[in-house]
């Protein structure tokens, strides 16, 4: 999928398991502000599974320091849609998340510390969001809304923000599953690789399905960036701009 579907499915995603203003599964339901604070945070989440290709969003959110940190995952993990798109992938980004979380500033001993940890990771998922959404044109905008949020999250005290970690996780494996419905296919159990066999190769349907490289795929939407990819991201864009607006009056209604 292209960065505009994957940050509309994150958001998407993160707005169906923890809303209670409009229709939605509702696993882990959450007061309006965490959801609203949520949804750009999921969504820049579901960016990061690309950051081991140097044209990815996030690669370019940092100039030249993005492009060489994208080198450098995309070495480590084996190249593009290996490592970073895995099951192990989904938890060490929720564990560093939560050692990341623990990373505080409390200049002059004030009582309340800032969450120095929390504030960076929202900042660096927010604006390859908003940029990926075109909510934000420019990347010098999206630092801007970025570091905005960032900073809201960092002044929350530490127990409002136990849903982080989940946060990024079901954004990143939203990522995953949005690949997964495409012909690329992923390497769920990376760094185990289990190539299709012969046999499998030449059984029409089974061969879209097991690749040869030992990934899966459902690709019912065809190839990246295909026409059904593009109905898909529109309307988890608008399911997600809906859950965003209920939440938002519903906060407003609490308040009054």
């Amino acid at each position: 999928m292209m960065g505009t579907s994957h940050a509309a499915s994150g958001a998407a995603a993160w707005i169906a398991l923890t809303a209670t203003a409009l229709p939605a599964v509702g696993v882990h339901e959450l007061t309006p502000a965490a959801v609203l604070l949520g949804a750009p945070i999921a969504a820049g989440a579901a960016l990061l599974p690309d950051a081991d290709h140097h044209s990815a969003t996030v690669a370019r959110a940092v100039p030249v320091a993005g492009r060489l940190a994208a080198e450098v995952l995309g070495a480590v993990s084996g190249g593009h849609r290996k490592g970073m798109h895995s099951l192990l992938a989904v938890v060490a980004v929720m564990i560093g998340m939560r050692f990341l979380g623990q990373l505080v500033w409390q200049p002059g001993g004030d009582a309340e510390p800032f969450l120095l940890g929390v504030a960076l990771a929202v900042a660096a998922c927010t604006a390859p969001a908003l940029k990926a959404l075109r909510i934000a044109r420019r990347w010098g905008p999206a630092w801007l809304g970025g570091a905005a949020l960032g900073a809201i999250a960092g002044l929350l005290a530490p127990e409002q923000l136990t849903w982080l970690p989940w946060c990024l996780g079901v954004g990143y494996v939203a990522h995953i599953v949005g690949d997964l419905l495409t012909t690329g296919g992923v390497p769920f159990l990376w760094p185990i690789r289990i190539p299709a066999p012969r046999w499998a190769r030449r059984t029409p349907l089974l061969r879209h399905v097991w690749l040869r490289g030992g990934g899966v795929a459902v690709p019912v939407l065809g190839d990246t960036g295909s026409g059904r990819e593009k109905l898909l991201a529109l309307a988890l864009g608008a399911y997600a701009l809906w859950g965003i607006c209920a939440e938002a009056a519903t906060a407003i209604r609490l308040g009054s």
